[in-house]
């Protein structure tokens, strides 16, 4: 089943049509045409195997097999149900209601108890397993329970420090920019993620920040661009240092 990003993270209650082999009605699953004998197979007196006893230098082995004469149902249909033609299923479509669960991830699977094909000779109904694959969301970036965001802001916004509106599964939220935020910093939301499929707790949301350089800019703000970087202040060469030096002391385990 495929679903949406948001339907994973929130779940859904949804309806399925899926062909499914359930007792015939017309015969009542026997395999026999209405009103006519189920006979008990001679063969195998109704046990739906056969004894085969084979010699070897070993003595006599016994072993037990598949009754070829009913195929291992113990019965014998003289005349067959016009509509299963003796193999007291058919085929049909039908609709079920499913609950997609909160949390659920793509790959994961839901079984839905009886939902299966009928059971052989009268026996129970098996299970149905759905598989479900999750269409990717245009911004969110799901890694187990919790949510990824990359958020554009521009470089005064990082140098001056800001207030930005942060979009969450959950909803916007505001998110506090301290003055001097590099940009690649990782803002942790707390419990702003997916809901643990098992109910082991919330996920949270990641907000990875990218600076955004403009591809157009206007004369006063070139101008005013070039004032700043006259004025001088933190130089490139200063932020290499600075990197070479914290490289050096993770090499040296400090």
């Amino acid at each position: 089943m495929t679903i949406d990003f948001m339907e994973a993270v929130f779940g859904k209650e949804t309806e399925v049509e899926l062909p499914k082999e359930e007792t015939c009605d017309t015969c009542d699953g026997s395999g026999a045409k209405k009103g006519t004998p189920v006979n008990t197979c001679s063969h195998c007196g109704g046990s739906g195997q056969i004894s085969v006893t084979q010699n070897t230098p070993l003595g006599q082995m016994v072993n037990r097999r598949t009754c070829p004469h009913c195929q291992g149902t113990g019965k014998i249909i003289p005349e067959k149900c016009n509509t299963c033609h003796g193999s007291g299923r058919v085929t049909k479509r039908k609709k079920i209601k499913v609950t997609i669960p909160a949390g659920v991830d793509d790959g994961q699977q839901l079984r839905v108890s009886g939902q299966g094909e009928a059971g052989v000779n009268g026996g129970p109904s098996g299970d149905l397993y759905i598989v479900f694959r999750v269409r990717e969301h245009e911004s969110f970036v799901r890694e187990g329970d919790d949510i990824y965001l990359e958020v554009p802001v521009t470089f005064p916004q990082l140098a001056l420090g800001d207030e930005i509106e942060v979009p969450t599964v959950h909803g916007n939220v505001k998110l506090k920019v301290p003055a001097g935020t590099q940009t690649g910093t990782n803002f942790r939301l707390r419990g702003k993620g997916v809901k643990n499929v098992h109910g082991h707790g919330q996920g949270d949301q990641h907000v990875i920040i990218k600076v955004v350089t403009p591809k157009k800019m206007t004369e006063k703000q070139k101008e005013l661009l070039r004032e700043f970087a006259s004025i001088g202040g933190n130089s490139p060469d200063e932020y290499s240092s600075s990197l070479f030096d914290k490289i050096k002391r993770t090499l040296k385990g400090d």
